[in-house]
């Protein structure tokens, strides 16, 4: 799947569709492209793709490290900050993103995505 393609709204509906424990979840994006999920009694914001409190479990949990760099203007001209997110044991990763959270989220939904496939193989 090709996530670079997706919002932050798709990101943070497909990690939560994954992660959370929720009743009835809705499908239609809201100010700040946070997902709004219901537990059977309160309705919740989920953005983990722009909320450390949101994404933090999950990178915890998740093994994701979150690596920052940029380039050096007086080697490599214009000064770019990027960062790049890895699982452990660097099998899944993504490079060059502006968002280190959504970063993470992406490298998450590839692990989930493996994961899938491999107890679904076709």
């Amino acid at each position: 799947m090709d996530y670079s393609k997706m919002s932050d709204f798709e990101i943070n509906m497909k990690v939560a569709e994954l992660f959370l424990d929720y009743d009835s979840i809705s499908q239609l994006p809201h100010i700040g492209m946070s997902v709004h999920w219901g537990d059977g009694a309160n309705w919740h914001t989920y953005n983990p793709c722009n909320n450390p409190a949101d994404a933090w479990p999950i990178i915890n949990a998740s093994r994701i490290s979150i690596m920052f760099d940029g380039t050096d203007p007086q080697y490599e001209g214009e000064h770019h900050e990027w960062c790049d997110a890895i699982s452990s044991c660097q099998k899944f990763g993504t490079q060059h993103q502006s968002n280190p959270l959504r970063a993470a989220m992406v490298v998450y939904l590839m692990m989930q995505e493996s994961a899938n496939v491999q107890d679904n193989p076709a």
